[in-house]
């Protein structure tokens, strides 16, 4: 069997080996390590077989003062990991050595480095001792007169096993090695544990019984001072040297801190575990022979259990003490390398080829050291005191103000170093033969006292002293703290008048607390004045009863009597009063810790699953207080139960309350969720409502009762519509049919007039003054409750910032939460940080496009907040923030995602953009893991200052003065008919061509082009003959009509670009940026040349517009003040227009276009 566990490690160590090529990849492997992976490859390095060994021995033979010993060492893996979360500036090092070079210089690095090689010699020197012992077992080789020489053969080849492949595969294979052994021991300690329990044959109880017998085992006699003191030193020490070489190697494993520190808090859950099964086969071989001596106690068990067992033992021993040893031999191996010979080579560096061979030849010399000092040492307890008190007073303090943040001299640091050598050598030489207490602890001290007093007294250098945390600790502490601030919000909100009515339990819940109550109010009145005899206290106990009998009541008739918030209140303040204070009487009336540890139990149930979650933890917690107060207040007078019944009663208990927590929780995130997305379903479903209502045409019939109820509404409608078009007034008379053509418009013509032309997404908009502290966190939330965890979000801020901004908050909670998740989904590792970066920018719009070349638009600016989502890849530049945007500039027409794969396909990107176009925003897209978000301070503003822009001329200009009552009427019988005319293509949405015809109506007012012709009359005949030319393109149609808003009136192309769809945004874009006649001819003949055809598309779609344009100018040439100029528009569509529709193939257009513009020439010779 050990042969066989043997062969196994080496296959498994050898074939992982075969990947290696880099030295990082020996030292710390590719740092793509899953958290199981470490926590097990951790276990198995800190259990070594001689701490099986060790552990055993010592609480066998100092019973539970040895136990207090190893129950704080889970403790200190939990305590240690918050520290983790500072190591982020050394995760890229290699080694122990290698951090302690950055804080403090080369020398130290090499004291370092050797005193780590000689603690991890002597750590395999204790695994080599255990190996030894597993093989002693299983081969018996009493009577044969070469024994000892066969034993030591025997522990050769297993040592030059362990050597082979700790030398060739690196850490990768001796993690997947270590989770090999770690599973092995693991399954086999609670075996053998369960043998040697059955081999007692004595029950729990009587185990219990006899260990609380003996005086070893008592808590009272590990109290005194002189038996207390070396243990909790020993502790101290062990706590100390979690900071040794291999250990801190593990975390340099793990691809983040914050891997890291949940590697930690693992490994303590686990640690509790295997200790708890080493503790128990001491406790259960003490019970069968508690007179054995120290160095018979292994001996006696392999000689009492089976032979299948014996193997298993010994398979155990050996996959502990492989685990460590070959742990301790890589490190030595990476000290070596990098940081003595890096230390010596500094300027010179050393290929990898190189380093991997003296990394193979160190594991050897080192495995080869630590066997030979096996044969000459063999106490193991001696030897972890002499590992303490090489790495302790020397390593631990300069790492750990190293990772606070000291940054000091070379000179400082060896100081200290020597402080600590100094400190422990007079320990060892005149206190500790005295004392019987360890030194390494006090000498870490004196080491750390020194450093700081060196580095204040004396001189130093630039670049010394104490430096700001990394970003991964300062992001954590940050979201902490808003995490604290939350929850005190929801404190505050807790008290409201709304939450009290929650607070409202059901019928059945009332009830059965109310039988509760009334059992144990009962029960304690009983026993009270039974056993105790204080009659007058045991009677204030019928308080509870009546308590129970109350709320039995009014869960039977008054429920829905009492007011809610009544019935919330008293069930709060009852039951978090109450139990506690019931618990406390219990305590003092009591003769027996029986009761009350019963209804601690109970009640903190109770608590729990009644009250919600953060007020019964609490209540708890006061419980347990208040409870232990009054033990030890009473403890004269209390009678302990049996140790057996006790420790049955506190296991089930506090497994009962840690399962009531856990269900608690998860029940208490569930519900979370599902209430989040259930709003986000009912947000979604109104959000369709409200566009559905937008979107369809209002009822032109309805009931009598209807009318007459909203009569006053409709009045007032038309009323609005009567007063804002402009052709309705008291003194023009207009046909019947001209008034009926009105009526069948009437619910267009009051969704536009009532929304003043806004799009649907400005429509569905609910601004609200939202704080950016409040948007942070509700996006963080919203995160949290889609994801499950949270984002790992860093803020940095402006030193000038807004406290507020204006917009939908719905709409812009989710912005940020998708941002967040498009950047997470981008992001190589999910546990690095989210910066968030904050900035004031300016947002410019222009205020209408300019019509020639060398003419500079006029612009508007708006005050603007710059959201960059980003994560914390060093190889990508961070975007340089501008202090004003142009909304329609070239550079941010289209999105730039250069990096972006096309694997990662991105489904929420088109919702990112409808949201920031919506707000009149600006979204930039520099890299895949990059995201910025331009997004105004006042969205109402810009919408009313771009709405402003467009506003008509106001009525009794010259401009309407000139024009007829029945011009007025045709006009608007005109944009009818094109309505019901051009919604018959099937593309075309009706609807938007409406509200883009009213567009027209609203921003031309009654204003003439230089035709003669009014503005919509004339944009929408040309719009008319695109639609015949494209076959109703609808995109162009629409395109069409607002190209012409933006150049011949104020109308931003802003505005186009947030109210309307990116297609048709591109369509007027492109239409105004070619918008004369010789650069219309230069990009027709870019075509052939476009290997893409939706970019011939775009300049045929150009074509279209710009023709049909000339067209209409031709035909109604006669309206020309000027005939030079539609002389030379005649000439230039004879010369260029006509070759540019037979460019296209559209001859039908180049006969037209010949004839309106010979048609002109001809007039103008007459």
């Amino acid at each position: 069997m050990v042969m066989a566990f043997l062969l196994l490690t080496l296959v498994v160590g050898l074939y992982y080996s075969r990947k290696v090529t880099t030295f990082r990849e020996y030292a710390v492997g590719n740092k793509d390590f899953a958290t199981a992976t470490l926590v097990a490859t951790l276990l198995a390095t800190d259990f070594s077989g001689s701490s099986l060994l060790r552990d055993v021995q010592q609480t066998h033979v100092q019973g539970f003062l040895w136990i207090l010993y190893l129950l704080p060492i889970p403790i200190g893996y939990w305590l240690l990991s918050p520290l983790i979360l500072r190591m982020g500036p050394f995760m890229q090092h290699l080694s122990l050595a290698e951090s302690i070079s950055t804080a403090y210089g080369k020398m130290p690095r090499l004291v370092v480095a050797l005193v780590s090689v000689i603690v991890n010699v002597i750590s395999v020197t204790t695994q080599i001792i255990a190996i030894t012992t597993a093989i002693e077992v299983c081969i018996n080789l009493s009577g044969n007169s070469n024994a000892k020489m066969i034993q030591c053969i025997i522990t050769v080849i297993a040592t030059l096993i362990l050597i082979l492949y700790s030398m060739f595969g690196g850490i990768r294979s001796v993690t997947f090695t270590d989770v090999l052994q770690f599973i092995t021991f693991t399954a086999i300690i609670p075996l053998v544990t369960w043998f040697i329990f059955k081999s007692t044959n004595q029950s729990l109880g009587a185990v219990a019984s006899i260990l609380q017998k003996e005086p070893r085992f008592q808590l009272n006699s590990c109290l005194h001072i002189d038996k207390l003191l070396p243990i909790v030193a020993l502790f101290l020490a062990e706590l100390a040297s979690y900071t040794d070489s291999t250990t801190i190697q593990r975390i340099y494993m793990a691809s983040s801190p914050i891997q890291a520190r949940k590697l930690f808090i693992y490994t303590g859950i686990f640690v509790f575990i295997i200790l708890g099964f080493m503790a128990l086969i001491a406790l259960f071989l003490f019970v069968k022979a508690p007179t054995l001596p120290v160095n018979q106690i292994w001996p006696y068990i392999f000689a009492n259990i089976p032979s299948v067992f014996k193997g298993l033992m010994a398979v155990s021993l050996l996959a502990m003490a492989m685990s460590t040893a070959d742990s301790r031999l890589n490190a030595c191996a990476v000290l070596v390398t990098h940081d003595i010979i890096g230390s010596i080579q500094a300027h010179k560096g050393i290929a990898d080829k190189y380093k991997l061979s003296l990394a193979r030849y160190t594991v050897l010399i080192a495995g080869i050291c630590a066997m030979l000092l096996a044969f000459q040492k063999r106490d193991l307890l001696s030897l972890l005191e002499l590992i303490f008190d090489f790495s302790v007073p020397i390593i631990t303090a300069p790492f750990l103000l190293a990772v606070y943040g000291f940054r000091g001299s070379s000179r400082t640091a060896l100081i200290g170093m020597a402080t600590g050598i100094l400190t422990i050598l007079a320990w060892n030489r005149w206190i500790e033969p005295s004392t019987g207490i360890n030194g390494a602890f006090p000498s870490m001290l004196a080491n750390g006292l020194a450093m700081l007093a060196a580095h204040y007294l004396l001189p130093q250098p630039a670049g010394t002293g104490w430096v700001p945390t990394d970003k991964i600790y300062q992001q954590k502490q940050q979201e902490k703290a808003r995490i604290k601030r939350r929850n005190k919000q929801e404190r505050e909100r807790f008290f409201s008048k709304e939450n009290l009515i929650k607070l409202k339990p059901s019928r059945v819940v009332l009830l059965l607390t109310g039988l509760y109550l009334l059992v144990i109010g009962a029960a304690s009145l009983g026993y009270g004045y039974d056993y105790t005899g204080h009659s007058i206290y045991s009677y204030g106990l019928l308080l509870f009863s009546g308590i129970g009998l109350l709320y039995m009541g009014c869960a039977v008739y008054g429920y829905h009597i009492i007011p809610d918030r009544a019935i919330g209140i008293c069930w709060f303040f009852s039951l978090l009063v109450g139990f506690p204070l019931h618990l406390l009487f219990s305590c003092f009336l009591c003769q027996t810790l029986l009761v009350p540890f019963i209804l601690f139990f109970t009640h903190g149930t109770v608590l729990l699953w009644t009250l919600p979650f953060y007020w019964s933890l609490r209540a708890l917690a006061i419980t347990a207080g208040g409870m232990l107060v009054a033990i030890c207040y009473c403890k004269a007078t209390v009678v302990c139960p049996s140790l057996t019944l006790l420790l049955s009663i506190l296991g089930f208990g506090l497994l009962l309350l840690m399962i009531s927590v856990w269900a608690k929780n998860s029940i208490i995130q569930k519900e979370s969720r599902n209430l989040y997305f259930l709003q986000k379903q009912a947000t979604q479903e109104a959000y369709e409502l409200k566009k559905l209502a937008y979107s369809e045409e209002l009822p032109i019939a309805s009931s009598q009762s209807t009318l007459a109820q909203e009569g006053t509404i409709l009045e007032k409608a038309i009323q609005n519509v009567t007063q804002s078009i402009a052709f309705v007034d008291s003194t023009t008379p207009f046909l019947k049919e001209d008034f009926q053509s009105i009526i069948d418009k009437f619910a267009e013509w009051a969704y536009y007039l009532k929304q003043r032309a806004k799009r649907q997404d400005q429509l569905l908009l609910q601004p609200t003054v939202i704080p950016l502290e409040a948007l942070i966190d509700a996006g963080e939330v919203a995160y949290q409750k889609e994801k499950g965890y949270l984002p790992g979000l860093w803020v940095e801020e402006a030193d000038i910032m807004p406290a507020t901004m204006l917009g939908d908050r719905a709409q812009l909670v989710q912005l940020l939460c998708m941002a967040l998740s498009y950047v997470r989904e981008a992001s190589a590792s999910r546990f690095s940080p989210i910066t968030l970066q904050l900035q004031p920018t300016q947002l410019r719009y222009k205020k209408r496009e300019p019509l020639e070349e060398k003419e500079s638009p006029d612009c508007i600016t708006f005050p603007a907040l710059a959201l960059v989502v980003h994560t914390e890849n060093k190889q990508i530049p961070l975007p340089i923030l501008q202090t004003i945007y142009d909304v329609e500039g070239p550079a941010v027409t289209q999105p730039v995602v250069s990096a972006l794969s096309p694997q990662k396909v991105n489904l929420h990107k088109e919702k990112l953009a409808s949201i920031v176009y919506a707000h009149y925003g600006l979204l930039l897209w520099p890299h895949a893991e990059q995201l910025v978000c331009l997004l105004p301070l006042d969205v109402t503003q810009v919408r009313e200052e771009m709405l402003a822009l467009s506003l008509p001329r106001e009525a009794g200009t010259q401009e309407e003065a000139s024009i007829t009552p029945h011009e007025k009427t045709a006009s608007l019988a005109q944009l009818s008919a094109f309505h019901d005319w051009v919604r018959s293509f099937k593309n075309i949405d009706p609807f938007l061509i409406a509200e883009i015809l009213l567009l027209l109506r609203r921003c031309y007012g009654f204003k003439r082009h230089a035709s003669g012709q009014l503005f919509y009359v004339r944009a929408v005949k040309i719009a008319e003959w695109v639609a015949t030319w494209t076959d109703g393109y609808a995109k162009l149609v629409y395109a069409t009509l607002l190209y012409d808003l933006v150049r011949y009136t104020r109308l931003p192309l802003s505005y186009i670009k947030g109210n309307y769809k990116r297609g048709i945004y591109c369509f007027v874009e492109n239409t105004i940026a070619i918008d004369s006649r010789k650069r219309l001819e230069e990009s027709l003949l870019a075509i052939p040349n476009r290997l893409k055809e939706s970019l011939k598309k775009w300049h045929l779609s150009v074509l279209y517009v710009k023709l049909a344009e000339r067209l209409y100018d031709l035909k109604h040439a006669s309206g020309y003040k000027d005939p030079a100029i539609i002389q030379a528009m005649a000439k230039e569509s004879l010369t260029i227009d006509v070759e540019l529709a037979q460019r296209c193939r559209e001859p039908g257009m180049a006969i037209l276009l010949k004839q309106a513009a010979e048609e002109v020439l001809l007039i103008n010779k007459q």
